[in-house]
């Protein structure tokens, strides 16, 4: 779903400030669809947010959740590990980090031993 720009109601552009950064709109509604279970939304609006800002931890953080909860433990690694450099003692983003490291290894494991 797109966010839509600022408009007045003659859909003219507003050119004051916004009221959240967008990065932090994405990052939350990337919460919300995750959430939902709507992990490719959630997918979009992580990797949105993690692009227009890549110091806000919950918008790095969020995009390796989702591809986390998709099944894509080893695409998830980097966006975990860049949320634990950004914030190194936060304990959500370590069990994540550990569980994609840890899944990634077992089909690894499957796929050498069948």
């Amino acid at each position: 779903a797109e966010l839509p720009d600022l408009a007045d109601n003659n859909n003219a552009p507003v050119t004051g400030k916004q009221l959240y950064p967008r990065h932090m709109v994405l990052s939350n509604r990337s919460a919300a669809f995750l959430k939902l279970g709507h992990h490719d939304k959630a997918l979009a609006d992580g990797t949105e947010a993690a692009r227009l800002e890549p110091a806000y931890v919950k918008g790095v953080f969020r995009k390796g959740l989702a591809l986390h909860a998709m099944g894509k433990y080893s695409e998830a690694i980097t966006p975990l590990a860049a949320a634990l450099k950004i914030e190194p003692k936060n304990k959500q983003i370590k069990q994540a980090l550990q569980f994609a490291e840890v899944r990634m290894q077992q089909e690894i494991r499957q796929r050498i031993y069948g």
